[in-house]
């Protein structure tokens, strides 16, 4: 059985670690305005299993840092999850939910009706794109 929590930024940092900078120093899974955001993580008989991090910037909602263990992956709790932030994201009459997509992912936002916007860029070896969905 599975439940979503809000969490410190501490216990999202080990799995972003695990699986967005496997090869890389801990401190990248560290963002300079954790402190800022609402982390939420999904459990799932007590383990957590997947994170993420909500930004609220005016009427727009930013999240980051989406991951959830490889074990735990295409078993649909990144799907909750995101359902979840989604519903956040309304209830703080937010017009506009957008991140910045690894563009291998893409596919896995339009589902959920995000589009992809011509802004794309590349960093740590990803390819990027920046995708959004109004809410308003």
């Amino acid at each position: 059985m599975s439940h979503i929590e809000q969490i410190p930024p501490e216990l999202t940092w080990r799995i972003r670690k695990e699986v967005l900078y496997p090869d890389q120093d801990f401190a990248k899974a560290i963002l300079e305005d954790d402190e800022e955001g609402m982390h939420l993580g999904l459990f799932d008989h007590n383990q957590l299993i997947s994170v993420v991090s909500l930004f609220i910037m005016q009427d727009c909602m930013q999240f980051r840092k989406f991951a959830t263990i490889p074990g735990f992956q295409n078993m649909g709790y990144g799907s909750q999850l995101l359902h979840y932030l989604i519903g956040i994201a309304e209830q703080q009459n937010c017009r506009m939910i957008w991140c910045n997509a690894r563009k291998n992912a893409s596919g896995f936002y339009t589902k959920f009706g995000f589009s992809e916007t011509d802004k794309t860029y590349h960093k740590d070896g990803n390819d990027f794109v920046i995708m959004e969905k109004t809410l308003i």
